[in-house]
């Protein structure tokens, strides 16, 4: 099979393309600066011109780009899109119907809200990693006294200045901000079910709109109560639960934690801010060399499994993460990794599992040998492709 392949800077980019051609099938990468545009005639003149020359069976990308799946309608091939961010306001693409697509999300509760949508195209299936060059890497020479921690996080802190929510509180509306601080509140307060949607009231929109308008362009389909849950106030939520924990653990277990993250300048009393780890030659080496791997999940992933909590047991880690439905549905707690439900569970157990080596080498054992049989590139574009008919 001739398989194109949206080429960006996504991750499992070189893994998913060994892994097609491990499977016996051709493989040409593809890439236009206009993929993340919605539309763009340029684009898809280079992509008519690209197929001609090189005839495909199936396109496939890393997320969905309207662009791309209107390109494939037009020359009747098929497109894999299997997404791995959320948000990610491009799947809201009257596009998205088309016979063409075959779309796979991560998260559950997206994917059965647009099965109840009608869209029979879409499927769920849990993220891929790359075991193999994981496992490659950790035979290298590799900087042992800054990659190794008893405690790591590695992601976004999301506090940079004027962000989207910043900017709606900078407006001044004394009751719209008290509101969404008091939904706040109570969504760090819970794990496993998102509810800032549903309590987007009319009233609250509308003031919303007031204080930083939001209009999808006339391409789009995604609803202004989705835009601003989960790019304006889960992004903030997720700023303030990983600030507050972070601040937590460095005041209860002092300079055993390491952050690795894009503001080397941010400074947090008993952490040691690492700056960034780079995810192809150094997040693998810390995953595998932290005792404890926390995983804070963006709030707008409602159910689903990160792609870090899939990276972190590929490298053969441990990972304590906050609780998520599909975590707990496809890895048993306490035997292939663990979860926490409050932010006091997570001190208690990140106490048990630093004193408890043995028990702690064994989960991640587990937790490895489960994403390395079932979760490798292989066996899930496999998966995939049966799926589509191909």
């Amino acid at each position: 099979m001739n398989i194109l392949f949206i080429d960006w800077k996504c991750f499992g980019k070189d893994g998913t393309i060994s892994a097609m051609r491990e499977l016996g099938h051709k493989v040409f990468t593809f890439y236009h600066e206009d993929y993340v545009e919605r539309k763009s005639e340029k684009y898809m003149s280079a992509f008519s011109a690209f197929v001609k020359e090189h005839p495909a069976d199936l396109c496939f990308s890393y997320n969905y780009y309207p662009v791309v799946a209107e390109c494939c309608k037009d020359h009747e091939i098929k497109y894999i899109s299997f997404l791995y961010d959320n948000p990610f306001v491009m799947l809201y693409s009257y596009t998205l119907a088309y016979p063409t697509n075959y779309v796979f999300l991560f998260d559950s509760v997206e994917y059965n809200t647009f099965k109840a949508g009608g869209l029979n195209n879409v499927y769920y299936h849990v993220l891929p990693t790359s075991v193999d060059s994981h496992t490659k890497l950790l035979k290298k020479p590799f900087d042992r006294s800054r990659l190794s921690a008893d405690i790591s996080f590695i992601g976004q802190l999301y506090h940079e200045e004027h962000t989207f929510y910043d900017r709606i509180t900078a407006a001044g509306d004394e009751y719209l901000n008290a509101y969404m601080q008091g939904i706040m509140d109570a969504q760090m307060k819970v794990y496993g079910y998102n509810f800032i949607e549903e309590l987007l009231t009319p009233e609250i929109l509308k003031r919303l709109h007031d204080a930083y308008p939001y209009e999808p362009d006339k391409y789009s389909a995604e609803s202004p109560t989705y835009v601003y849950a989960h790019y304006f106030i889960n992004r903030k939520i997720t700023s303030l639960e990983r600030h507050k924990i972070i601040n937590r653990l460095g005041a209860e277990f002092p300079d055993m934690i390491k952050l690795f993250t894009t503001d080397q300048r941010l400074q947090i009393p008993g952490v040691k801010n690492m700056g960034v780890a780079e995810y192809f030659s150094e997040m693998p080496l810390v995953f595998n060399q932290s005792k404890i791997n926390l995983n804070i999940t963006l709030r707008s992933i409602r159910a689903g499994i990160p792609l870090r909590c899939m990276d972190i047991m590929g490298c053969g880690g441990f990972l304590l993460s906050n609780y998520q439905p599909d975590l707990v549905s496809f890895f048993t707690p306490g035997e292939e990794m663990d979860v926490f439900e409050s932010e006091d569970d997570l001190m208690t157990k990140v106490e048990y599992y630093l004193s408890h080596e043995k028990e702690r080498a064994e989960i991640a054992e587990n937790g490895f040998r489960k994403v390395k049989e079932l979760y490798n590139f292989k066996a899930v574009l496999q998966d995939l492709f049966e799926i589509a008919g191909v």
